[in-house]
């Protein structure tokens, strides 16, 4: 009597499948046979007849543990046990029966064998115990989405990266933040909010109520789509019959942990605590369930603040003892110039004994100084910098928790329904004062996640499954800063609706090393909030040996956001207002930005005014996959989808398109007709063209060659996320950024006041007043255009065996492989701004030449009698404008003129995968995986370019894209990758101590060793430019000889303080000449990943079938720094030369817990 289970993986969303034949000793099929299929932790049974053929289905089935009663009419009835199914598994169970001459039962329990023997998915699954044995990183179970084969995490951002959460890796070549999250089949991951293309997840269940974890690349389904081809599911835990629950606690103290490798004081200070409890149970045995968890965490983390305040000196408007170094490292006066005699050649006397006087003194400008808190060190030897030092509080608090209720009303119908909650709140406390939640940054996030599942079986062959699911963001960001009326500014600043300080920059060239910024705004009053809908059904009918879904999808995106950039405006008061003259070029020997901001004289500011956009996007699709066991050794697996995506609108109708093919109506001497003009939304016209041609089909096969060894392999077509899902700002148009003028005249007389920054007012947006010609003599960066928003195209294939070996090893070996097409191009010089100009004519002119002030045509349209346009802030009113303007296509537009950015990015990935796995054993566990890779493209990410080390694949010249072909900057060619579990054989039951007793026991048995390992080759790196001199690209140099490395690896650089590159291989290739250097280099790479992650736990056994943990978790055990690129800037002085380990990297921190479970 031989029972054998083959698990497939991928078979539908979080649905198991149960299937196989019922035949006599002889062979012979045997129809009508009697099957219940019962779960051992709930009693929940699922009743079957075989049909004419012998064969049984069971769909639909919960993760769990079963055992099954098969009887039929003359035979004996036979029970098979320890039938374990995981997180959409398909499995198949064939069940012999005796003849019986008189009643009798057989009991055989089964044995599992290992094999995908029905499709051809790729990926990796973990279950319940092992997501907490193996030591996580703040026990976030994203963390083993790692260990599957082809997924590295994204160029210089490392595994604990925390943005986009949850999706920032890199799957078989696609880009980071295309995968797909699901929790219970129902959707947590989202469009990234304000970009489209990108995905994010806020919303992660503890691992305490996690049952399992399952990454599946490559997976040929038809039920998946609208991702870069990679789903990980996750379903969370339900209740039994029997309570069971667990209780935990975990924290981390800096006392423990190894300092930075480039740190040589004391370690940072930090407290991280991580608690909660779950509980799961029966509400009516054998019917209803509840399972409830709840986790907190908080993170304190001290930060040392360094910082240079005005002396008490420099607050009266003394700078007599106020000193710089000059070019030739001597010490000097820092001499200050009174700006308000400035003579029209720029010069100006000096203040006389380098003091202010009185009646000069601004008193907004004292009061911003007066804030500064007063130095309290010596500061650096001669000039008196970095003379205040701090330690203020920053952190977080965490709280989230899940409600889960299982509802079986029958054998054939069942709903299960879950509520998680999270909130999220955190701090970062201004630079100078008080502690956390009193003053600073501040943030809270409130996620909903919710899902709803309905499962019915209207007869034995067919099955109609439904979900629903919600996720809800709310996220706003808040400041908190002193009344700005209080210090003089005027009530005008309010124009966003926020009451908080300007933004104060004491040095306007981004230097902040003599002078610190007060009340930085950047991101700060951010209020945003999504809700992603998403709802599908499903039915299944299983004819013979076909079994065959029909299913859909729809998904409902509402983003709303608001996030201006200086909502209150800035001020930068740069040292040349002080200075002998306006153009200054002595190196800071000259003028003083605290004298600046006591006499209330800047030299440029501004405000930004923005409103809100409410965006919605849909995703719509249809499928039918038929999976047919043609013979008990073959499988094919065929599938085709329908899917399309609907472009954002936005509810007030912020919307603006560009036209880049229609006249705008107007000729411009010189120029003739002007080409180009904007479109606005209206509640008849909201949409760009949809792509509606994203049909994808799936194949897929397996083909047992023995009960050991298995042949799979598969081809399939993805449509990737929409570019166009929704967008974080208004149409240009509707908003604006006036700027602050001190003086119009060369500061020899001045206009602007702290008090009355903008003297003729702040204009409102243009919105819609001049039709087409909106924004015209300004920048118009549009998000839109009338152009087709079409999905990424991706086509991905495997072929590849897996083996069976003694003691449940199982080892597979896949070529595993993929290209892309029609990628959204990535970078912020990027293929969106259609105003660039032809290469062609560009080398034409030198960088001087194309700055040249000509003849303005346009300058009629902006002023004198017969103006159109009143936009103060556009120079198209002046006489003259910049040779470049005229050479664009577009010459009506002040620099970019954008749509969406160019679909014609393009990967290719090939990789070899090797994955090694055994199942829990006596003593020992593991998973793990081999990739040998190779990944090239053309751009390597879409718009969320700020993600590591991603944004320097801009291209050069934007009509010549072939030349940005390279090595992927996510190239990874070696990754080995596994978790491995071990238990000591030693203790009560194990194979040294068996007998032992229990008091020896609680000290010498239930040891457990556990290990998470990553080593990877390092990814490419470009060489930039400090002084680029190609216009609206992003030129690269030249490399002019061979050995561009200088023969050490970038550790030893490291230790060594040597440089890793060669600066004489590399030149600049001349002004507007593009260089030849790729976009990244195939043999420059980053430092290696070599991380070892250790977990020891000592388990207690107690009264009651509980037992409680003690954990100790090092990460990064060996500490071994993982070093960040070197100085990649040949013309930088330290180029080549490793100054700081890389992020999501850590020194060795360590982590110590105890766990109760009953």
């Amino acid at each position: 009597m031989l029972a054998l289970i083959s698990p497939v993986f991928a078979q539908s969303i979080n649905e198991g499948v149960l299937r196989g034949n019922v035949s006599d000793s002889a062979g012979a099929l045997i129809p009508r046979a009697r099957l219940t299929l019962t779960d051992v932790a709930t009693n929940v049974a699922h009743n079957a007849v075989s049909d004419a053929k012998g064969g049984y289905s069971f769909r639909a089935l919960p993760p769990a543990t079963y055992k099954m009663l098969i009887e039929a009419d003359g035979f004996g009835p036979v029970e098979q046990d320890n039938i374990t199914l995981t997180v959409n598994q398909q499995a198949t169970l064939n069940v012999t029966l005796r003849p019986a001459t008189v009643t009798e039962s057989v009991t055989v329990s089964t044995v599992p064998v290992l094999l995908d023997s029905e499709d051809a998915t790729l990926g990796t699954d973990v279950g319940s115990k092992y997501l907490v044995q193996i030591p996580l990183v703040g026990r976030d179970s994203f963390g083993l989405t790692f260990l599957a084969g082809g997924v590295t995490e994204t160029t210089g951002s490392g595994v604990a990266d925390s943005y986009p959460a949850g999706t920032n890796f890199v799957s078989n070549g696609q880009r980071n933040a295309t995968a797909e999250i699901r929790l219970d089949g129902n959707l947590t991951s989202a469009p990234e909010q304000g970009e489209g293309g990108t995905s994010n997840v806020y919303y992660q269940p503890s691992v305490e109520a996690l049952q399992e974890f399952k990454v599946e690349n490559n997976s040929f389904s038809a039920e998946y789509g609208n991702n870069g081809g990679t789903i990980v599911n996750t379903v969370m835990k339900s209740g039994t019959n029997t309570l069971h629950g667990s209780a935990w606690w975990y924290g981390q103290r800096s006392v423990f942990d190894a300092r930075d490798f480039f740190n040589s004081g004391p370690v940072p200070d930090h407290q991280h605590d991580q608690y909660g409890f779950s509980l799961g149970g029966p509400v009516r045995k054998d019917r209803t369930f509840f399972f409830v968890d709840m986790e907190i965490t908080r993170d304190r983390s001290p930060v040392n603040i360094t910082a240079t305040v005005p002396t008490a000196a420099e607050r009266t408007g003394d700078f007599s003892n106020t000193m710089s170094y000059d070019v030739n490292g001597n010490l000097v006066q820092n001499q200050i110039f009174d700006p308000f005699f400035t003579q029209p050649d720029g010069s100006r006397p000096a203040y006389a004994n380098n003091t202010i006087p009185q009646g000069e003194i601004d008193p907004v400008g004292q009061q911003i100084l007066n804030y500064y808190p007063k130095a309290d060190l010596p500061g650096d030897p001669g000039i008196g910098t970095n003379n205040y030092r701090n330690v203020i509080l920053s952190g977080g608090n965490n709280i989230q928790f899940d409600a889960k209720l299982d509802q079986n009303f029958s054998s054939r119908s069942r709903i299960n329904a879950r509520y998680s909650y999270l909130h999220n709140n955190g701090s970062t406390p201004s630079l100078f004062f008080d502690d956390i939640f009193n003053d600073g940054d501040f943030y809270t996030t409130d996620v909903y996640n919710d899902g709803l599942e309905y499962t019915f079986t209207p007869t034995p062959n067919t099955l109609w499954v439904s979900h629903f699911g919600i996720d809800r963001v709310a996220s706003p960001s808040f400041s908190k800063t002193p009344d700005p009326t209080s210090f003089g500014f005027p009530s005008s600043l309010d124009q966003n609706g926020i009451s908080r300080m300007p933004a104060i920059l004491p040095n306007s060239n981004g230097d902040y090393s003599r002078f610190t910024p007060l009340f930085s705004q950047c991101c700060v009053d951010t209020k945003f909030a999504h809700t992603l809908l998403n709802y599908s059904s499903s039915f299944t009918w299983t004819p013979g040996k076909h079994s065959i879904k029909f299913g859909g999808e729809q998904r409902l995106f509402y983003n709303n956001f608001f996030q201006p950039n200086y909502p209150t405006g800035y001020f930068s008061f740069d040292p040349l207002v002080t200075a002998g003259t306006p153009y200054d070029t002595d190196n800071g020997t000259q003028g003083n930005s605290f004298a600046n901001i006591l006499i209330g004289y800047g030299d440029t500011g501004g405000i930004n005014v923005s409103r809100a956009v409410a965006d919605l996007s849909r995703e719509t699709a249809f499928y039918v996959q038929d999976d047919w066991k043609i013979t008990e050794k073959l499988t094919l697996n065929l599938g085709l989808r329908y899917e399309w995506s609907t472009p954002y609108t936005e509810r007030h109708n912020l919307e603006q398109f560009s036209d880049f093919t229609a006249q705008s109506g107007m000729s411009v001497p010189t120029l003739g007709p002007i080409l180009g003009s904007t479109v606005f939304a209206s509640n008849s016209q909201r949409n760009i063209p949809v792509d509606r041609n994203n049909i994808a089909p799936r194949f897929g096969f397996a083909y047992a060659v023995s009960e050991k060894t298995v042949v799979r392999g598969g081809a399939g077509i993805y449509y990737g996320m929409n570019v166009a899902t929704n967008y974080q700002y208004p149409g240009p148009a509707f908003s604006s950024s006036p700027s602050v003028f001190f003086t119009k005249n060369n500061y020899v007389t001045r206009y602007a006041t702290l008090e009355n920054p903008f003297p003729a007012g702040i204009e409102d947006p243009q919105g819609t007043k001049y039709g087409k010609l909106a924004e015209w003599g300004l920048g118009n960066g549009n998000n839109l255009d009338y152009e087709k928003a079409r999905n990424a195209e991706i086509y991905q294939w495997n072929l590849g065996v897996q083996q069976a070996f003694p003691g449940k090893i199982v080892i597979g070996i896949d070529y595993s492989a993929s290209r892309s097409t029609h990628l959204p191009w990535g970078g912020y010089s990027s293929t969106s701004n259609r105003n660039f100009i032809a290469s062609s004519v560009r080398r034409q002119y030198t960088s001087d030449e194309l700055a040249n002030l000509v003849t303005n045509p346009f300058q009629p349209y902006f002023s004198g009698t017969s103006a159109i346009f009143n936009e103060p802030e556009s120079r198209y009113g002046d006489d003259q404008i910049p040779q470049i303007n005229l050479l664009r296509p577009y010459p009506q537009f002040d620099g970019s003129f954008q749509g969406l950015p160019k679909l014609a990015a393009q990967t290719w990935y090939n990789s070899l995968q090797v994955r090694f796995q055994k199942r829990a054993g006596s003593y020992l566990s593991f998973e793990g995986n081999y990739t040998w890779s190779k990944a090239e493209d053309n751009s390597s990410t879409g718009f969320n370019a700020f993600v590591g080390n991603l944004d320097s694949g801009n291209p050069q010249e934007l009509d010549n894209l072939k030349a940005e072909w390279s090595v992927s900057a996510n190239d990874a060619t070696n990754r080995l990758a596994g978790a491995v579990v071990t238990q000591l054989p030693v203790g009560r039951g194990r194979l040294i101590g068996s007998n032992m007793s229990r008091w020896l026991d609680t000290i010498a048995g239930g040891w457990q060793g556990s290990t998470l390992f990553t080593y990877q080759t390092g990814q490419p790196m470009p060489i930039s430019m400090s002084s680029p001199r190609i216009a609206d690209g992003n030129q690269r140099p030249d490399v002019v000889c061979s050995q561009v490395l200088t023969g050490i690896s970038v550790h030893r650089a490291a230790f060594t303080d040597q440089p890793y590159l060669n600066q004489n291989c590399f030149a600049d290739p001349g002004d507007q000449q593009p260089g030849n250097a790729p976009r990244y280099f195939s043999n420059i790479r980053a430092d290696s990943i070599h991380n070892f992650d250790v977990s020891f736990m000592k388990s207690i056994s107690l009264p009651r079938e509980s037992n409680l943990e003690i954990h100790a978790d090092f990460f990064n055990f060996t500490n071994t720094p993982r070093f960040a690129f070197p100085a990649y800037d040949y013309e930088d002085s330290a180029f080549g030369i490793v100054s700081s380990t890389a992020a999501g990297y850590t020194p060795r921190h360590t982590q110590f817990g105890v766990r109760y479970q009953f």
